[in-house]
């Protein structure tokens, strides 16, 4: 049996609970209609700072929605108001009861926004409560050892999370941005785990090169911070036809930021519990591909395997 922990204060960490979801989950859409005439706050540590500059650029340039600010966490709670909605990086802590108890860390990017029960006054000190918040979109992180075991210590950290999340950059989170704004504008609701493709598009990687983030080579362990033992690269593509590169995340962002043509990469996401394979498009920031499996393995051979094999269905 596991039991759920919920903490919430803006002005330092975002701890909420979490139901199982996929990679991109989109709910309650319903809501878009009033969003739509409200302010979009993305809430970071500090907006002025260097680091996060390229951040705030990709966020104000891609968020179509409503109009868009980004603004310290601790300036959330008096920014809530009827058609407002915020982003904010969050985590949802599972306890387990037993004998060996061990609590699990899912890390995510949310949108949200409320039902209008809150009114923020400085006097009265009352935080906003966790019930009243309505959940629209999740995207699933994925935290290296140190975030995972310690997720509140992100929100001591410049908004590009000095290296201590994976899928994370400004080129990652603009597509990320892209793909969830399209997502709402249909009204399209996505539910947990869902796996998906889209043929038209995956076919295209056949003849390109799918580029992967060379984090996926490291091999993971759930209970040490060491990161330095790797896979060697073809042990990742043995028996893949695929032409693949393996690049920094760096690299990654610069070509997402400047190449213009079209491009395919992988992203791995690794939780505790679960583990998710992606491929998007770099230009349009559309998952063309998304396979979810119940288990925290690193990234294997066949995973590239699976890519290959779901090209050639018919």
């Amino acid at each position: 049996m596991k039991l759920r922990t919920t903490l919430l204060y803006f002005s330092a960490f975002v701890l909420s609970p979490l139901f199982g979801f996929s990679q991109i989950t989109i709910s309650n859409t319903s809501e878009i209609s009033n969003i739509k005439s409200g302010t979009t706050f993305f809430a970071m540590k500090d907006p002025a700072s260097p680091k996060a500059k390229e951040y705030v650029e990709v966020i104000k340039k891609y968020w179509t929605i409503s109009k868009v600010e980004c603004i310290k966490y601790t300036d959330v709670e008096k920014n809530i108001a009827p058609n407002n909605s915020f982003i904010t990086i969050g985590a949802a802590m599972t306890t387990s009861n037993s004998t060996t108890a061990s609590t699990e860390t899912h890390i995510y990017l949310e949108f949200w926004t409320t039902n209008g029960k809150y009114t923020y006054d400085p006097k009265k000190r009352r935080h906003f409560n966790q019930e009243d918040k309505i959940v629209l979109a999740t995207v699933e992180l994925f935290p290296d050892f140190t975030a995972q075991n310690n997720p509140s210590s992100l929100y001591k950290m410049d908004y590009d999370a000095a290296g201590h999340l994976k899928n994370w950059s400004a080129g990652i989170l603009a597509n990320y941005i892209q793909q969830v704004t399209t997502l709402l504008k249909k009204g399209e609701v996505r539910e947990a785990k869902t796996e998906f493709y889209n043929k038209e598009e995956l076919s295209k990687v056949s003849s390109q090169t799918l580029f992967i983030p060379e984090y996926v080579l490291t091999k993971f362990s759930k209970n040490s911070e060491d990161e330095s033992k790797k896979y060697e690269e073809k042990e990742i593509t043995d028996g893949c036809n695929l032409s693949c590169k393996i690049i920094t995340t760096a690299e990654l962002n610069n070509k997402i930021n400047t190449v213009t043509s079209p491009f395919y990469y992988l992203l791995f996401i690794k939780t505790n519990t679960d583990k998710y394979i992606t491929v998007t498009n770099s230009q349009t920031g559309e998952i063309i591909y998304s396979a979810y499996s119940s288990s925290e393995s690193n990234f294997k051979p066949g995973d590239l395997k699976e890519i290959q094999n779901t090209i050639k269905k018919k």
